[in-house]
């Protein structure tokens, strides 16, 4: 049972990262842009891996927000974290 949840922590760790990444990749000012630390001005704000959930800003002021893609990304975070896990710990330890 160890073995799942090493899998399952590590997949969404990794679903975390990506997201953080897709954000400070696509918003205009980074992290810190979408955090509103920035002093950029008209930046867009994006966020969402694989889904695009949310998305502020811009010259003509964008505001738009998805719930569902949000769900379809934590689902999916959670359902391939499960999986990983699960095949974590079906994996026989190597013996030494």
């Amino acid at each position: 049972m160890r073995r799942f949840w090493i899998g399952f922590d590590f997949g969404l760790a990794a679903f975390v990262a990506l997201n953080l990444l897709a954000a400070h990749l696509a918003s205009d000012c980074g992290l810190p842009g979408l955090f509103g630390l920035a002093g950029c001005a008209d930046d867009l704000r994006r966020a969402g891996f694989p889904f695009l959930f949310l998305e502020q800003g811009g010259f003509v002021a964008r505001n738009s927000f998805s719930p569902a893609a949000l769900l379809a990304d934590l689902g999916l975070a959670l359902v391939v974290s499960a999986a990983l896990g699960w095949w974590l710990a079906g994996r026989k330890p190597n013996a030494r």
